[in-house]
């Protein structure tokens, strides 16, 4: 019993001094790493494909900047985006590998010193490094697409201690296909953690 008692105490008393050392921080830069779920469709105008959302992934570092209240925020990260096409012959889920730099900018509705609640909005440059759109029954649909791509990012995300978990929207400015209208909705769910 006692010694349950002191390993509770000992708990609670790291856990205080982590929160007590991480609130006193005077640094406004915190950099870290973050890895997370990505679901991806892409709004086609071509009328024998439909698209449908599947499961990826990213992960990379994160960098914030603290203005009081707001925060800049940078990115550099590795995604794979699926994506399932319907099509009269047949169906396909095609994989696109990227790197993404997004760049937003921050408000915390509530900035207590060990929690955060935020909201952000700003932009995502996409570069494809690979995909495999030459299958047989997409690859001459697909094949002319724009390698890089700017798109917005929205999002809300949550502080605690140095963990960090967010949900966001990115969505495209313009058509990634030189030939027809399409473009990328990804919806991305993330933890973070800040070891700076």
């Amino acid at each position: 019993m006692k010694a349950k008692k002191i390993f509770r105490l000992a708990t609670f008393a790291l856990l205080l001094a982590g929160a007590t050392s991480y609130a006193q921080s005077p640094s406004p830069l915190h950099v870290g790493i973050k890895a997370g779920a990505n679901f991806t469709d892409m709004s086609t105008s071509l009328k024998d494909y439909n698209s449908k959302s599947a499961t990826g992934f990213a992960l990379g570092a994160v960098a914030r900047f603290d203005i009081k209240k707001t925060y800049l925020q940078a990115e550099l990260l590795y995604s794979e985006k699926n994506v399932k096409f319907e099509g009269a012959t047949g169906n396909n889920t095609s994989k696109m590998k990227n790197i993404e730099v997004p760049v937003v900018f921050g408000y915390k509705i509530i900035n207590l010193p060990l929690l955060h609640l935020r909201t952000y909005a700003g932009g995502v440059y996409t570069n494809m490094i690979g995909d495999n759109f030459n299958k047989k029954d997409i690859g001459d649909t697909f094949k002319n697409f724009d390698k890089s791509n700017i798109g917005y990012r929205l999002g809300v995300g949550a502080d605690i201690l140095k963990f960090t978990v967010d949900v966001s929207y990115d969505g495209g400015f313009s058509n990634v296909s030189k030939d027809f209208k399409t473009k990328p909705n990804t919806w991305l769910v993330s933890v973070g953690y800040f070891f700076l």
